[in-house]
C-alpha cells in the first residue's frame, strides 16, 4: 500500500512538471479563521479588518461564512504591493473579473500599481451561460471582459477563456505569466457546537484572530443567543458553560496540533466599555500571555515592548484609532502569507472554468472533466490537477464517500451543518418549536439523533441526482462528525449534546483508579472528543461500543460526558472531557476489559487527529496524583512513566509504584492469547479472507435483523434459512443467526469467502446497505 501512494505520488509529481512546461500562475493562499464566543464582535471586527461600514443588523454567523478574499497582483514581472489598499471579492463573479483583467494582452501587463488595476474593475461585465442541468459546453458567447482603458479612452473587449487558452497553447517555456496572493476571511459561529466541528471543515488556518469582550472578565461565561436575517432571535438566551479563558484554551490546543507554526492575533472588541471591568486590559494581557508563553505560536504583539497581547478596537462605532488597529493587523497578516506556489496555467484555467460552470457550488465529477477536457486536461492529469486544486486552494473532494461530487464552494457543506445546529436551537429554546416536536424531532432535539429523513427536510443545497441528503450524511459518517448508532437508521452528532456541568461529572465517574489520558502540551484540541466518540460508536470499529441506555433513555449523554455499555457485555464505560485531559472509567475493572478499553481510546484518538490533521499532538497516560507528601493545591495529575511507576506532574522527585487498580490499565496477565487473524492485528485487504470476530461486530451487530436477505445473497438455499429462522426471534438469536450463516459461507468457500463478496451483498438491491458497504470499505482500505 505505502508503494502505492509513493507511485502515485511520483506520477503526479511528472504530471505537474509536464503542465508547467505551458507556464505557470505563483499563487499563495493564506486562511485568515476569526474565532470567540458568541456575540463578542466578530462580525464587526471583519467588516472593519477589510474597510467594510459595520453590519446595521445582528445576525448570527454560521459554522463559518463564505470566505472573502482580499487579493495582492503581481503582474508580468511588477510587483503590486497590497499596503494598505486591498481589493475584496466576495463571489466568483468578481473573482473571474480579477483573472480577466489580469491575463488580457495589453492594460495589466503595462501596470505599475495596484489602483491602476482596481480602477477598472467598476468598468467590466461578466456575461455566463450554461443550460438548465448546468452542463459545461464549448460556450458561443464566452465570459467577457469590457474595459475602458484610462490612456486613450480605448474600448477593449477580451474572453476570459479564450485568453487562458491561448497562453496555454502557446506559451512552450516555464515562464511566470503573472501571480496572485489571496487572503481568505473565515469568520466563524461563537456557539461551542461550532467550535466542535469547524476543525472538521476548515484545515490549517495560518492566522488565527480570537475575539475577547473587553467589557467582562476572562472568567465570565458568555450569553448565548442565536439570530435570524432579520435580527430576531431564535432562541432565549443561555449562558455558555464554558468561560472566554476557557475556550481559547480550546481554540489554543487546536492550534498547537498543526504541523507548522501558526499565527494567533487576539482582538478586545468594547474598547469603550473596558474600564467597566473589574479585570484591567493589562491584567487580561499578563494572563493571556501566560497560556501564549505555553504553546509554540508565532504571537502578535500590540507594542514593541513583547508584553501586551491583546488590540483593543470598537467595531460597532469605529473611530480613527480603531482604523489604525485594523492597518496594523492587516500588514501583520499579509507578512505571514506563505510561499507562492507554481500552478501550471492549465491547473489555474482549469480552477477558473470550475467555479464559472458550478451551480449551487456543485459540479459531478463528469462536468469537471468536460471543463477540463476544453484545456486538453484529460486522464490520470485531470485527476492531478484536481487533487492539487483540493490540496491548495478552498475545494472540496472526497474521493472515498462522494467521487462523484466536486464542491467548488465549501459553503455548501457549511451551510448544511449550520442549518441542523440552528434547527437544534429552535428545538431547545423556543417554546412553540419545543412543543410541537414529536417523534423524530424529540430524538434530534433531546440526543442529537439524526436520519435521512430529518436531513431531507433542508433543501437549501441538495441537487436531485448529484447531492441528496443520504450523501450529506455519508459525508458527516466520513469526517467524523456523526456516527451510526442504531439498525433503524439512526446517527448520532456529539456536537449537538448539552453540556454537563463539572459537580455533576462525579455522579457518573469517580477519578480515583480512573486513567487519565492527556496530550503532552497544551489543552485537549478542539473537535477531538466529539470526534473521538463518533469513531468509539462506528460500527466499523475494532471493538464497537454502544450509548448505553436505561428504560429507553440515555443513562448519560453529554457533548463532554458519555456512558458507553460495550457490545456483547454488561461493562459500563465513562469518558469525560475535562478540556485539558480525558478521563476513562471502568464501572467493573478487570485487567482484561481495562487494558482493551485503554487501548480503543488511544487508537480513537489516533484515527480523530488524522481526521482533524492534527499532526504534532501526542497523549500519554496518567492517574490523579495521590503523593503522601505531595500538597500542591489544586489536584493534579501524576503521570505514567513506565507500567508500574507514576511520577508528580508539579512535585520534583515525587513518584512511587501504580496501586493494583491502576495497574489493571497496563497489566498482560489473564489476557486470552488469540488468534492474530481474529483479533483484527493483521492487514486486511478487499480480497482477504474476513475473521469470525470481523463479521460480527462489523455486520451482525449492526444490521442484525437483515440475515435473512444476507444468507440469500451469499447463496444459501430457502431450507437452509428455514432450518436456521424459525429459531431466531430476539436480538441475540438474530446474532446467531448470522453467525451460523457465516459459518456455513466460509465452510462452502462459494461465492469467494472475502470482504470483496461481503460489500457486493451489503450493496444489492435487496439488502440495501450502501452507507456500511462504504464504511467496510473506508476501514479496509486506509
Amino acid at each position: 500500500m505505502e508503494a502505492d501512494k509513493r507511485q502515485k505520488a511520483a506520477d503526479e509529481r511528472r504530471l505537474y512538471e509536464e503542465a508547467m512546461s505551458k507556464g505557470y500562475v505563483e499563487t499563495s493562499v493564506t486562511k485568515c479563521l476569526i474565532l470567540g464566543a458568541a456575540g463578542v464582535g466578530k462580525t464587526h471586527l471583519k467588516h472593519l479588518l477589510l474597510k467594510k461600514d459595520p453590519p446595521g443588523q445582528r445576525v448570527s454567523t454560521g459554522l463559518a461564512d463564505n470566505p472573502v478574499r482580499a487579493i495582492s497582483f503581481s503582474l508580468a514581472g511588477v510587483g503590486g504591493q497590497v499596503e494598505d489598499d486591498w481589493f475584496v471579492v466576495e463571489d466568483d463573479q468578481a473573482l473571474l473579473k480579477v483573472v480577466g483583467v489580469t491575463i488580457r494582452d495589453g492594460g495589466v501587463s503595462m501596470a505599475t500599481s495596484l489602483d491602476e488595476v482596481v480602477s477598472s474593475f467598476p468598468k467590466m461585465n461578466i456575461h455566463v451561460s450554461s443550460d438548465g442541468a448546468g452542463a459545461v459546453h464549448p460556450d458561443p458567447t464566452p465570459a467577457r471582459v469590457n474595459t475602458t482603458m484610462d490612456s486613450g479612452q480605448q474600448s477593449r473587449t477580451v474572453s476570459i477563456e479564450e485568453e487562458l487558452i491561448h497562453h496555454i497553447n502557446h506559451s512552450s517555456d516555464k515562464e511566470k505569466l503573472f501571480g496572485v496572493k489571496w487572503i481568505h476571511f473565515i469568520g466563524s459561529g461563537g456557539q461551542l457546537q461550532y467550535h466542535d466541528i469547524l476543525p472538521l471543515f476548515i484545515l490549517k488556518p495560518a492566522v488565527t484572530i480570537f475575539v475577547l469582550n473587553l467589557s467582562v472578565e476572562l472568567s465570565h461565561q458568555p450569553i448565548t443567543q442565536y439570530y435570524r436575517a432579520d435580527s430576531k432571535p431564535v432562541n432565549r438566551p443561555y449562558r455558555s458553560s464554558l468561560s472566554h479563558k476557557q475556550i481559547l484554551q480550546n481554540c489554543l490546543g487546536a492550534m498547537c496540533s498543526q504541523d507548522a507554526q501558526p499565527m494567533i492575533i487576539i482582538v478586545g472588541t468594547h474598547r469603550d466599555a473596558a474600564d467597566s471591568c473589574s479585570e484591567s486590559i493589562e491584567e487580561k494581557s499578563q494572563k493571556l500571555k501566560a497560556l501564549l508563553d505555553a504553546g509554540s505560536f508565532r504571537i502578535v504583539y500590540n507594542g514593541e515592548d513583547l508584553e501586551e497581547v491583546i488590540f483593543a478596537v470598537n467595531g460597532k462605532t469605529p473611530l480613527d484609532e480603531d482604523r489604525h488597529v485594523a492597518k496594523v493587523l492587516r500588514e501583520e497578516i499579509v507578512s505571514v502569507c506563505p510561499q507562492s506556489i507554481k500552478m501550471p496555467i492549465a491547473w489555474f484555467g482549469l480552477e477558473v472554468f470550475l467555479r464559472r460552470s458550478s451551480h449551487n457550488g456543485i459540479l459531478s465529477l463528469e462536468e469537471c472533466q468536460v471543463c477540463a477536457k476544453r484545456l486538453h486536461i484529460e486522464g490520470d492529469a485531470f485527476s492531478a490537477a484536481l487533487h492539487h486544486l483540493v490540496h491548495h486552494n478552498v475545494f472540496l473532494h472526497y474521493p472515498v464517500v462522494l467521487p462523484q461530487i466536486v464542491f467548488c464552494d465549501p459553503q455548501v457543506v457549511l451551510t448544511k451543518v449550520t442549518e441542523l445546529v440552528e434547527y437544534h436551537y429552535k428545538l431547545l429554546y423556543r417554546p412553540d418549536e419545543r412543543v410541537a416536536a414529536k417523534g423524530d424531532l424529540v430524538k434530534f432535539r433531546d440526543h442529537g439523533l439524526l436520519s435521512v429523513q430529518l436531513l431531507s427536510t433542508f433543501s437549501k443545497h441538495y441537487d436531485e441526482g448529484l447531492f441528496t441528503p443520504y450523501d450529506l450524511l455519508k459525508l458527516l459518517v466520513s469526517v467524523g462528525a456523526i456516527a451510526m448508532v442504531s439498525v433503524c437508521g439512526e446517527y448520532l452528532m456529539p456536537a449537538l449534546l448539552p453540556h454537563l456541568v463539572s459537580d455533576k461529572v462525579s455522579k457518573y465517574c469517580q477519578p480515583g483508579t480512573s486513567l487519565i489520558i492527556m496530550p503532552t502540551q497544551g489543552r485537549i484540541p478542539s473537535g477531538l472528543f466529539c470526534c473521538l466518540v463518533a469513531h468509539l460508536l462506528s460500527p466499523t470499529n475494532q471493538s464497537p461500543w454502544k450509548v448505553c441506555m436505561k428504560r429507553n433513555k440515555p443513562l448519560c449523554l453529554y457533548r463532554n460526558c458519555i456512558t458507553f455499555q460495550l457490545k456483547f457485555t454488561t461493562n459500563l464505560v465513562t469518558l469525560v472531557d475535562f478540556f485539558s485531559y480525558i478521563l476513562l472509567h471502568v464501572d467493573n475493572m478487570a485487567s482484561t476489559v481495562c487494558r482493551e478499553m485503554r487501548d480503543c481510546v488511544h487508537s480513537g484518538i489516533k484515527s480523530a487527529c488524522g481526521i482533524l490533521k492534527y499532526q504534532d499532538v501526542q497523549f500519554e497516560d496518567a492517574f490523579m496524583c495521590a503523593g503522601t507528601s505531595c500538597t500542591s493545591d489544586p489536584p493534579h495529575v501524576a503521570t505514567v512513566v513506565s507500567k508500574k511507576k507514576w511520577r508528580c506532574s508539579i512535585v520534583e522527585n515525587q513518584c512511587g509504584d501504580l496501586s493494583e487498580g491502576q495497574l489493571m490499565w497496563f497489566c498482560e496477565s489473564g489476557v486470552t492469547k488469540q488468534d492474530p487473524s481474529a483479533t483484527g492485528t493483521v492487514p486486511v485487504s478487499l480480497d482477504s479472507e474476513p475473521s469470525l470476530q470481523h463479521l460480527m461486530e462489523k455486520v451482525a451487530a449492526v444490521i442484525p435483523s437483515k440475515y435473512e436477505m444476507v444468507g440469500l445473497q451469499l447463496g444459501l438455499t430457502l431450507a437452509q434459512l428455514q432450518a436456521i429462522c424459525p429459531q431466531h426471534q430476539r436480538l441475540e438469536d438474530y446474532h446467531r443467526a448470522f453467525g451460523e450463516i457465516f459459518d456455513v459461507w466460509r465452510r462452502r468457500g462459494s461465492p469467494p469467502y472475502t470482504w470483496r463478496t461481503l460489500i457486493d451483498v451489503l450493496r444489492s438491491a435487496s439488502v440495501s446497505e450502501v452507507l456500511l458497504s462504504d464504511q467496510l470499505t473506508s476501514w479496509i482500505t486506509q
